[in-house]
């Protein structure tokens, strides 16, 4: 298989443009609107009805999103790519791709054990094809500029865990409730502060 570096700028681009039609495609699943007029009371049943789909919702552009800033984050250091490393993070863009599919079956088919399951491996999976991307780039420094010091390239690998795990993680929640699922999923944007919040005191005491 040629592995010869491949200018990195139009994966780059290719990544930012599935990143932000995934994102915008997910307001799409939302049910239309009642074609017959409504009273307050009816307007307010209706909202409320819509709830559970607006968490789902959140919880989906949540995921895209801190999955996005890990992919700005390892690609800030990428300076080429190759063949492997190109096609792993096409397969985690497949999955940025399915996350909208994901959302729609889970506003369909509300509380579903197995809709839960897909959902959750779709998410996993697109961290850990970022993962193992961003892992086959830095080993011997064969995609990434001089810049990354060996730590930097350690907590960036370690950040990109979170996602998956607890996708994965998720799977067991869902054994023990249905709103198990939805409430496992939640640890991801406290971690990732969490950790955010570790960096920048870490870079404060440095």
């Amino acid at each position: 298989m040629d592995t010869f570096p491949i200018p990195i700028h139009r994966l780059t681009r290719l990544s930012d443009l599935i990143f932000a039609v995934a994102m915008t495609l997910m307001a799409l699943t939302f049910d239309s609107f009642p074609s017959t007029k409504m009273t307050p009371q009816e307007v307010t049943q209706y909202l409320q009805a819509q709830l559970p789909d607006i968490g789902v919702y959140a919880l989906t552009f949540i995921i895209i999103g801190f999955n996005w800033t890990t992919h700005l984050n390892q690609f800030k250091y990428y300076k080429s790519t190759d063949t492997i490393h190109l096609w792993l993070t096409l397969f985690s863009l497949l999955f940025v791709v399915l996350m909208p599919y994901a959302n729609a079956l889970s506003n369909y088919f509300d509380s579903v054990f197995a809709v839960q399951v897909f959902y959750s491996l779709t998410a996993a999976s697109i961290g850990l094809f970022s993962t193992a991307a961003w892992i086959y780039a830095t080993q011997d420094r064969r995609l990434v500029t001089p810049d990354p010091d060996a730590q930097t390239i350690r907590q960036i690998r370690q950040e990109s865990y979170v996602d998956p795990s607890i996708s994965l993680l998720a799977i067991a929640g869902a054994l023990i409730h249905p709103w198990g699922w939805f409430a496992t999923f939640l640890l991801i944007p406290v971690i990732q502060l969490v950790q955010s919040q570790n960096q920048q005191t870490a870079r404060s005491i440095g």
